[in-house]
């Protein structure tokens, strides 16, 4: 996979003109070749996203082939090329005589190299102009010393859903192209030059020739996918017949902002530009409810259609981004697009209403999830600003931030007002695997997590304060900070209070009475029975029921518990029913109120002998990766932070697994029984936060560790699977979720971090003298370059000027008038 040519940088006068990287990937190696409509460059249609992926093999006919399912209005579309030269056929890429070799990878354009035969080059370009169509070009280059009868096939192989048409060859203003019909698209491919239309097995078009020695001749095609044929083959020729060399100038001009990274490992390189493909590829709209674009989660073939027309009938995984979701992708996508992170923070903006709330999840339909959004819209506010220096763009945001912080500090939300917050629902807190309070798998205890006072809530809040008061301080306004200041007190005296010498770690907190307890099983039965206990607990317990069994036979379960609640007093009565569990098929589970000094007995009632039966103690000790984010939010002295990375973080036996950090400790005992459905998998949110957080306690070395531990399965991924998923296996190369997905994007921005690297414009940087990877790294951005070796980094600015920077610590680098 050895690079022919690296980006090069000319100078015109002022003017800077790069040329993107080449590659040479060969099939098996680490690929995502999706490809769709730019956001930069148009204005995806996100009710009508027509989204491509190209195979270099396989299918039937084994072909090169570009394909999609319209958003599964087809069971599939396949367009490829077949070469015959005299007599000689060639489809299958496995009998070429040189193999596909990927040249380009742009979110919307890609580029790959291919031999059909010995004297036959081909170069084959792909390019989604917009959401309806996309188009092509083949370049044939005869490198014989004979000239070379040539015919280009160009087919069009459509299994059509409702209102069935196969592609079949028919005329349209005298011009022979390919059409057919599934559901409301009539898809028309159409090829330059003149084409024939040709019978056989898979439908074609074709156009032929006489190459002389050394001769090239350049074939263009298009697909347009409208409601209509005609629509359908203006759409196709139009794109197909644009000047294409100023079209791709364009695509590379656009993409400069791409960060270009060259490390000792060719495969992290390929890896690492294709995190910032895919993360950039998911971007769609704006739409009349959203002034924006935003990003979906997974841009792949099988979606971006919506019968509706609005939206609000897709998948998650299309209903809008959550703050945790876009601490993710807006990271990756700085350098290149700072418009569209900047539009992301704005959308969550928009949505806001007049008491300060802010959706959790605002979408490009109006979708709205009625819970509040994750608390880290200032800490990316303040994230952007880092890269943009934008201040007009803080000054827009800081009033309406202001409001939301506010507004989690309510009494919705501080359910005791002692000034820490707790989450509604599991769902909120991005993290859906959580051992502790997950109610839907075997191995969760199912506490409700609102009866908690968890680390990760404290830490974003923590970190949301510290950010508004840059943001304040930035803006001149000291007179807000005093008062942020005063509930980042509140917060890091909570969390410190939840550290246990024990386990060198932080943990979860009842809500009400502040403490960290281990559950204990009180007893189980079948259906209705009585459980008497007659237990004495300090400090107090909630109890905690959880029943299994047929999924709708639970409507007349009714629980009741007796005993003295922790505050003291008589003997209560609680009584709890249906609308008191959580249920999910069919497990439920409910948490009492409150907690009890003393629990006399348990009677469950209303449930048939179908039902297994369990009440526990709500146990709080529980090891996550949440308890790790104090460390991210900068809460823990020296000390304490030492402790936890040291003792927690890096002991293999609980956190420092050999693919990146889980979900939860390897010793809990969710992590062995469950993990292919999500207990302990390694999730790139969490280990990013934590990789931030040994960067900036000076853990350079362990950062680097960690980040190579996330790349080898990142890699794996991407040769298995081409494409990334949504988590990963802690201990194998196994990994989980939707394929293409932007959760599992390779940590280009982590590895930014690590060397202290904050790209501002290419006269302006700021950089972490030295190096910790155990290869020089070198960068290239909008004409810049940095190398950076073991002690010192050489800058070369866009018009030649260098300077070579020394000494420890962060440097900020200008280009000298």
């Amino acid at each position: 996979m050895r690079n022919f040519s690296m980006s090069l940088t000319f100078h015109l006068g002022l003017r800077t003109i790069a040329v993107m990287r080449q590659w040479s990937i060969p099939p098996e190696g680490p690929l995502s070749l999706r490809i769709a409509a730019d956001a930069r460059m148009c204005e995806p249609d996100y009710a009508d996203d027509q989204i491509w992926e190209l195979k270099l093999g396989g299918g039937e006919p084994a072909a090169v082939a570009l394909e999609t399912t319209y958003g599964l209005r087809a069971r599939g579309m396949r367009i490829f090329p077949s070469f015959m030269m005299g007599s000689k056929i060639a489809t299958d890429p496995a009998q070429f005589a040189s193999p596909p070799n990927v040249r380009s990878l742009l979110p919307n354009y890609l580029r790959v190299d291919l031999a059909p035969f010995t004297d036959l080059q081909v170069s084959a370009e792909y390019w989604v102009p917009d959401s309806h169509t996309v188009a092509g070009r083949f370049i044939l280059k005869n490198r014989s010393m004979e000239s070379m009868p040539l015919r280009l096939r160009l087919h069009a192989v459509l299994r059509p859903g409702e209102n069935p048409q196969t592609m079949d060859a028919i005329t349209i203003e005298g011009v022979h192209v390919l059409a057919g019909r599934t559901g409301n698209l009539a898809p028309v491919v159409f090829l330059g030059g003149a084409a024939e239309a040709e019978e056989g097995i898979h439908p074609a078009i074709t156009v032929s020739d006489e190459l002389r020695p050394g001769a090239r001749k350049v074939v263009l095609w298009g697909h347009g996918g409208f409601e209509s044929h005609q629509r359908s083959f203006v759409a196709a020729r139009t794109a197909a017949v644009r000047e294409w060399d100023a079209e791709i100038a364009r695509l590379e001009m656009v993409n400069t902002g791409l960060v270009e990274v060259e490390t000792g490992e060719e495969d992290w390189d390929i890896a690492l530009a294709l995190a910032q493909k895919t993360a950039l590829s998911g971007y769609v709209g704006p739409t009349p409810r959203l002034p924006n674009a935003s990003f979906v989660l997974t841009r792949i073939p099988d979606r971006g259609y919506s019968e509706r027309g609005d939206g609000k009938d897709y998948p998650l995984d299309w209903e809008g981004p959550t703050a945790a979701h876009a601490y993710v992708n807006l990271s990756q996508i700085l350098p290149a697009a700072p418009e569209l992170a900047k539009g992301v923070i704005r959308n969550f903006l928009h949505a806001q209403q007049a008491d300060g709330t802010i959706d959790w999840k605002p979408g490009l339909g109006g979708q709205r999830s009625d819970c509040l959004s994750m608390p880290l819209l200032a800490t990316l506010a303040w994230k952007t600003y880092t890269h943009t220096e934008d201040r007009a763009f803080l000054s827009e945001l800081l009033p309406g931030l202001h409001e939301f912080l506010d507004a989690w500090f309510s009494a919705k939300q501080d359910r005791d007002e002692d000034g820490v917050p707790e989450w509604e629902h599991i769902l909120q807190s991005a993290f859906e695997e959580w051992p502790t309070f997950v109610p839907w798998r075997a191995w969760g205890q199912g506490l409700e997590i609102c009866k908690a006072e968890t680390p990760d809530l404290a830490s974003y809040l923590y970190r949301e304060c510290h950010s508004l008061s840059r943001i304040a301080e930035e803006l001149e306004r000291p007179d807000l900070v005093p008062a942020l200041q005063e509930r980042m007190q509140r917060i890091a005296e909570a969390v410190e209070g939840s550290w246990s010498p024990a386990t060198d770690c932080y943990h979860h907190l009842d809500r009400d009475f502040h403490g960290t307890v281990q559950g204990k099983l009180l007893g189980r039965g079948r259906g209705a029975f009585k459980l008497e206990v007659g237990k004495t607990f300090d400090p107090p317990a909630r109890v905690l029921v959880r029943a299994l069994g047929p999924e709708g036979d639970s409507q007349k379960v009714k629980v009741t518990l007796r005993g003295k609640p922790a505050q003291g007093g008589r003997l209560r009565v609680q009584r709890l029913v249906h609308a008191d569990f959580q249920w999910f098929w069919e497990r439920g589970a409910t948490t009492s109120p409150g907690a009890y000094a003393t629990i006399k007995n348990v009677e469950i009632a209303g449930l048939s002998d179908d039902f297994e039966v369990e009440v526990w103690t709500a146990d709080y000790s529980r090891e996550d990766q949440t308890l790790l984010l104090p460390l991210w939010a900068g809460i823990p002295d020296s000390r304490r932070a030492k402790r936890l990375v040291e003792e927690t973080i890096l002991d293999p036996l609980r956190f420092w697994r050999l693919h990146g950090i889980p979900s939860c400790s390897a010793q809990d005992p969710a992590y062995s029984d469950g993990r292919r459905e999500g207990a302990g998998a390694v999730w790139m949110l969490w280990n990013t936060m934590i990789g931030e957080a040994l960067v900036d306690h000076g853990y350079l070395a362990e950062a680097v560790d960690l980040i190579s531990r996330l790349m080898r399965t990142v890699l794996a991924s991407l040769r298995k699977d081409k494409g990334f998923r949504e988590s990963y296996d802690p201990d194998s190369e196994a990994a989980f979720g939707e394929c293409g997905h932007l959760l599992g994007t390779a940590p280009v921005h982590l590895l930014l971090y690590i060397l202290g690297v904050r790209l501002i414009s290419p006269r302006k940087v700021w950089l972490r003298n030295g190096n910790p990877f155990p290869w020089p790294v070198t960068l290239r951005w909008r004409g810049l370059e940095l190398r950076f070796e073991e002690d010192r980094c050489h800058v070369t600015f866009p018009n030649g000027q260098r300077q070579i920077v020394e000494g420890e610590g962060l440097h900020l680098v200008e280009q000298p008038i």
